[in-house]
Parts: structure tokens; C-alpha cells; sequence
């Protein structure tokens, strides 16, 4: 009498391969999809501990932080203000508001931030920062550039002005404050405070998202502490500590923006997210009403009308003082 035997076919196996095959091809993007939302959400943390250190500053010393220490006396050797300044970034006065009061108290402030040969300044700009490192990112933890080598890297940049360009270093140059109109901005203009925000904090960007592989060589500016691309005095590199809303949000130098450097961005699809100056964070989608609107003349500025350029959503959320009602609703 022949035993029977027990298995599978051939076909039966080859058929439960492929159901295998057919479930992990649909389980796989949900799988990617939780881990982006995970993601996300470590990256909105960020910004709301930077906005509620932005909010602490303001509180303790009654303005916003500058942008970036550009112009002014440089150091006990240095003779010629005009030559530019001391090169500190908004993200090295916020250290004590996110518990990074020791490395804060390493730093000599009397002495430019890239010096690291009497001091340790330029040598603690090389410490990476989790709170400015969105999950996302593709950025390396650190960085040569300019004169700050190696430098931590950020996701994440102060907003500038809503248009292009940055005032210069001269201790008598007039700030414009209809141009140069962001929360941020070299320390030529007076520091901001929340009242200043005329628009309404909860209509104010005060930080956004910041991309890796935004110019021709795939990289992004923009680092933590400081910046310049001079050695004893700070010239150049704003665009390493803040964005502007002109440029419209992940428009890489390789599909024609001339600014990458100086462009919001991220790796969420669609779009990125933002600071406002309440301290809440929201998602900007790509699509957002964008103008690109660039800078005439004083009479110009804003403007709405037939007469003007058509001054968008996108760049009003930049401009603190523009008087212009946003439409959109966060």
C-alpha cells in the first residue's frame, strides 16, 4: 500500500510567493508613510521649542534677536567698524532658551564667532544642534563653508525680508524698513520686538524650513551659530542664517533659482513647515499663492493695485509691517 504524501505544488507555493510579494508592495508605502509622519512631527517640535525660544528671548530681553551681527566693532584688535562685524547668528542668542547654556557660556562674544586660535568659537560652531536638525533632512551634521570650517549645519533659518537682498555693513548706512521688512535681519536695523509685528504674530514667519541639496553642488548654507566668509571680520554668508519669501519654497538653483541659498524648503512632500510668531507651526503647501514679487522703490512697496506688482500670500507672511491681509487660512 503507497503512503500518501503531504505538500504543496509547485503552483501552490509560486502562488503564495506572489501573494506574499502583493501584500509587502502595498504594506511598504504605508510603512514609509508612518515613518514620514513620525518624521514630521519630530520636525514641527523643533520649530515650536525654537519659536518658544524666540518668545522667551523676547521676553527676557524686550526685542527679537538680529539675524546676523554684520557690521559694528569686531573684536579688541579690529580698528575699523565699517569693515563688518562679529558674525553671531540668531541661533547662537537662543542657546540658553533651549538648554544649551553650557556650550553658550564656552563662547567669547568680545571676539569674532570664526576665531578658534585664543578662543573656542569657531571650533564650538562645529557642534551639531539636534533641535535644529529636522528627521528629513539630508544635511550632513557638519560642513566646510566660508570661514567657519567645520560648521554645524541647520534645517531651519530665520525669516528675512519678503524681498531680496540684505543692507550693508557701513556703520551710516539707512536701513529700509520697507525693504529689509522680515522679523530677521542684520543688526544695521533695530531689533524687533512682538509688538512690531503690526500684521498680527499669528500672520508673521519667524523661522522656516531649510533644505540640503538646494544649489548645482547639492548643498544648502545654512548652519546653526554664525557665519561669514571673511576670517577676522564678517562679511557675506546672511544667506546661512536666514531665508527670504521672494523665492518661492523649494526651488532649487538647478530648475533656475538664482537664490538658493536664500530659499525656504523641505523633504515633507508638497510643501514645508513654518514658525509663525506666535510660536504655532504650520505646513506651507508648494502651491501657496506666490508672486515673486522683487523690490522697485519705496512707492512701490506692498503695492496691490493695478499700479504695482501683485504682492502674494507668501511674501505678506514674510513682511512684518506690510498692512496686508492674509487670506489664507493656516
Amino acid at each position: 500500500m503507497m503512503r500518501r504524501r503531504y505538500g504543496f505544488t509547485l503552483v501552490e507555493l509560486l502562488v503564495v510567493i506572489a501573494i506574499i510579494g502583493i501584500l509587502v508592495g502595498l504594506l511598504l508605502p504605508a510603512v514609509q508613510a508612518a515613518r514620514e509622519a513620525a518624521r514630521r512631527m519630530q520636525c514641527s517640535n523643533n520649530l515650536k521649542q525654537l519659536g518658544l525660544a524666540l518668545l522667551n528671548y523676547e521676553s527676557a530681553y524686550k526685542a527679537i534677536p538680529y539675524g546676523h551681527h554684520y557690521r559694528g566693532w569686531h573684536g579688541p584688535d579690529q580698528t575699523n567698524p565699517n569693515n563688518g562685524g562679529m558674525g553671531y547668528g540668531w541661533g547662537w542668542a537662543i542657546l540658553p532658551f533651549i538648554e544649551q547654556t553650557a556650550i553658550y557660556n564656552q563662547f567669547n562674544s568680545n571676539i569674532v564667532i570664526m576665531e578658534k586660535t585664543n578662543t573656542q568659537n569657531g571650533i564650538l560652531c562645529a557642534t551639531p544642534q539636534a533641535t535644529f536638525t529636522c528627521p528629513s533632512d539630508t544635511k550632513p551634521l557638519v560642513f566646510n563653508d566660508g570661514q567657519i570650517r567645520p560648521s554645524a549645519t541647520s534645517s531651519y533659518q530665520g525669516a528675512g525680508s519678503s524681498y531680496n537682498g540684505y543692507s550693508s555693513n557701513r556703520m551710516n548706512a539707512n536701513t529700509n524698513t520697507l525693504r529689509w521688512n522680515g522679523i530677521f535681519d542684520r543688526n544695521n536695523r533695530e531689533n524687533y520686538r512682538l509688538k512690531d509685528m503690526a500684521d498680527g504674530t499669528s500672520n508673521q514667519i519667524v523661522v522656516a524650513e531649510a533644505r540640503w541639496d538646494m544649489d548645482n553642488n547639492r548643498r544648502n548654507r545654512a548652519r546653526v551659530y554664525g557665519a561669514s566668509d571673511q576670517l577676522t571680520y564678517t562679511t557675506g554668508a546672511s544667506n546661512a542664517l536666514m531665508v527670504q519669501g521672494e523665492w518661492p519654497m523649494n526651488w532649487t538653483q538647478p530648475e533656475g533659482n538664482p537664490q538658493p541659498h536664500r530659499t525656504a524648503g523641505s523633504f515633507h512632500t508638497g510643501g514645508a513647515q513654518f514658525c509663525f510668531g506666535d510660536g504655532s507651526v504650520h505646513f506651507l503647501s508648494d502651491n501657496i499663492d506666490h508672486t515673486s514679487t522683487p523690490w522697485i522703490n519705496n512707492a512701490a512697496a506692498f503695492r496691490q493695485s493695478a499700479g504695482g506688482p501683485f504682492y502674494g500670500t507668501y511674501q505678506r507672511l514674510f513682511s512684518a509691517q506690510d498692512g496686508q491681509v492674509v487670506s489664507l487660512d493656516l
